[in-house]
């Protein structure tokens, strides 16, 4: 009999640490899973600019369009404003009002600078096959 008892009590000890073992495999697991999602995320937003470069206020600031190199527009989510973000050609950003006659014109002016840059282009491309 204190055989069976034994190995009863051996079963149950095993047993104790099994799902000790399972719950610390499981805090572990979730643990790990947390730390991937947070770097997936970080990735995404560093990825896209990241939240960190976000405009937070507009800026009044108009420069010679000259000075400037592109644009792009910021929206929400998940920055914070809307905005249009003027690139210089000394790698400074502008943080705009979309709605400002400068910002629209602006615009306008360095798509139409890529536009040309991009038809004199095809254009000395086309007219080398003739």
């Amino acid at each position: 009999m204190k055989c069976v008892g034994g190995l009863k009590k051996g079963l149950q000890s095993r047993h104790k640490r099994h799902i000790y073992f399972s719950q610390r495999q499981a805090m572990a697991s979730l643990s790990f899973l947390s730390l991937l999602l947070v770097t997936i995320m970080v990735s995404t937003a560093s990825a896209q600019g990241g939240i960190a470069s976000c405009c937070r206020k507009l800026s009044r600031t108009q420069v010679h369009r000259e000075q400037l190199k592109s644009y792009y527009k910021q929206s929400t989510p998940p920055c914070p404003i809307h905005a249009v973000v003027f690139i210089s050609v000394k790698d400074k950003r502008i943080c705009s009002d979309p709605e400002n006659v400068w910002t629209k014109t602006s615009m306008a002016y360095l798509d139409g600078k890529d536009w040309q840059i991009q038809h004199a282009t095809f254009t000395k491309h086309h007219r080398s096959y003739n």
